[in-house]
């Protein structure tokens, strides 16, 4: 195993320990995989246009275009935002209190105890 491998190996166990130990987590979340064709099916079960998603999410038109496209990817936060959408795209509406999108299902108001 060649010494730069097993360095990064050794600081990787040394993480896994230190949040075992503490309960925190230190690192960093970098293995997140988010396509052009994932971000594509995110907005498009959305209902938006692209127009419309970037403005509802704070992306810059050509960003977004180009994240469609696979000439870009996002990076960071975005990366993660992105993935969070694939999984509860309706979770985040809620919590973003972003407007509701054609097919967005509706959340379905408490009853009330008689």
């Amino acid at each position: 195993m060649k010494k730069k491998r097993f360095d990064r190996l050794i600081a990787s166990l040394e993480e896994v320990h230190t949040h075992v130990s503490t309960s925190r987590f230190g690192g960093r979340i970098s293995e997140i995989i988010v396509g052009a064709d994932d971000i594509r099916a995110v907005r498009e079960r959305s209902g938006l246009t692209q127009a419309q998603f970037a403005e509802t999410f704070g992306i810059g038109l050509g960003t977004l275009q180009k994240w469609e496209r696979g000439e870009r990817s996002p990076s960071g936060a975005a990366k993660s935002l992105l993935r969070v959408m694939q999984v509860d795209l309706a979770a985040v509406v809620r919590a973003l209190g972003t407007a509701r999108s054609p097919r967005m299902p509706r959340a379905r108001p408490a009853r009330r105890a008689a």
